[in-house]
């Protein structure tokens, strides 16, 4: 596992109801950090540009110019995100640092996903994506309220002390189940990272899926979305290689004992097995 540290950049637009609103992200690693501004932020009027570039020139000067040891702490420590937190005002603030770790070292793919996690407005979900089987295992996930019900979400998966990787979902009940899944999302990078950790899963999962947890039996689903057609700016030949290692990696998954879905019926058949087997919340009821 490599561990991270990241702070969100927030604008407050106003000191008194200090509603922040995310607008960038810093990451840092034991050796490099960078920072990623939403642009679309100024144009928006979410922040108005004066602030907005005055902001960009200062984050450009303390991250990414020259060092200065007699009044910067060392960019790459913990203590650097307090340095910057000094120079803030009521305007635009950080977040206290938080700490993620990922089975992957790479650092760029990190700080994309987490700007688009965190800092990005959501995209609404488009009929196409939908009907893909990420799709369509999500909504039905949502409306039967998975998540309240027990599911858990982007946990590790462990065997005794050991933790063998973060899967998108888990569920402990008359077995031990755990899904992951290659989502056909709007950025390549998030698509991309999925398809990468593939081979770690695949060299860690044959220890799960031979192995009782609590006296539990266990289960792996991979939900895999089609590849149909290159992302914006992605070369044929590059999106052709992308396919060869998601085929290459599902072949592991297969070999190792996973489950691979490919279609909307098979998720929809899953996401309706796992309704019957996750018990029935006093917050299910309700509704």
């Amino acid at each position: 596992m490599f561990d991270y540290r990241y702070a969100l950049i927030r604008y407050v637009p106003d000191a008194i109801r200090m509603e922040p609103i995310n607008i960038g992200i810093i990451l840092q690693s034991i050796d490099r950090i960078d920072f990623r501004l939403n642009t679309q932020a100024s144009k928006k009027g979410i922040i108005d540009t004066t602030t907005f570039k005055r902001w960009r020139g200062f984050l450009d000067e303390e991250i990414l110019g020259d060092a200065i040891p007699l009044f910067q702490p060392e960019k790459t420590s913990l203590q650097f995100f307090s340095h910057l937190q000094e120079l803030c005002d009521k305007t635009v603030i950080l977040s206290r640092p938080l700490t993620v770790a990922r089975e992957i070292d790479n650092f760029d793919q990190l700080l994309e996903s987490l700007y688009q996690r965190l800092v990005a407005p959501p995209e609404p979900e488009t009929p196409e994506s939908a009907n893909r089987p990420t799709g369509v295992f999500r909504q039905f996930a949502e409306d039967h309220k998975f998540l309240h019900r027990g599911m858990k979400r982007h946990a590790h998966v462990t065997i005794g002390n050991d933790r063998l990787w973060m899967a998108y979902r888990q569920m402990h009940n008359g077995a031990v189940f755990a899904m992951d899944k290659v989502e056909v999302a709007h950025r390549i990078g998030e698509t991309s990272y999925e398809i990468e950790r593939l081979p770690y899963i695949a060299h860690h999962l044959p220890r799960f899926v031979e192995a009782k947890i609590d006296d539990k039996p266990t289960e792996y689903c991979l939900l895999v979305d089609e590849l149909k057609e290159p992302f914006t700016d992605q070369s044929k030949d590059e999106f052709d290689a992308m396919q060869e290692d998601l085929e290459r990696a599902i072949e592991k998954i297969k070999t190792a004992g996973g489950r691979i879905l490919r279609d909307r019926d098979a998720a929809k058949k899953l996401a309706e097995e796992i309704d019957q087997k996750l018990p029935i919340s006093a917050t299910s009821v309700a509704d």
